[in-house]
């Protein structure tokens, strides 16, 4: 069995906290937060990189959460990244992720703790 040539943050989890969120704050700029994350390759080639989850039905740049109406917007270099889309990445500068809340300005979301998942793929060729 061949063993994987890239790893993302050694194999760890990657948890952000925001914190307390007001509702009526949410613009898809305040409580912006930096994804601290790695990709570790061995061996050389081209390595694009994914953010994987199911993306909010109003916002297809953001994953969605438990909380109806709130999303959180996945950023690349401060530029909106779709979910599930491979971007090709230069290992030696991997681009800044960043990751910002997000309300359906259709359906607000209420008051509460949310949690939301996502996984970033490394793809190596």
């Amino acid at each position: 069995m061949e063993s994987i040539p890239c790893e993302i943050n050694r194999g760890g989890l990657i948890e952000i906290d925001f914190d307390t969120v007001i509702i009526r704050g949410i613009d898809g700029n305040k409580y912006r937060q930096p994804v601290p994350y790695t990709v570790t390759c061995s061996g050389t080639g081209s390595v694009r990189l994914a953010v994987q989850g199911t993306a909010a039905s109003f916002d297809n740049t953001a994953i969605i959460t438990n909380k109806s109406g709130l999303g959180i917007r996945v950023e690349q270099n401060g530029t909106p990244l779709r979910i599930n889309q491979l971007i090709s990445i230069n290992l030696l500068r991997p681009p800044t992720l960043t990751v910002v809340p997000v309300a359906n300005p259709a359906s607000l979301p209420t008051a509460g703790p949310f949690t939301s998942q996502a996984t970033i793929i490394a793809d190596y060729q």
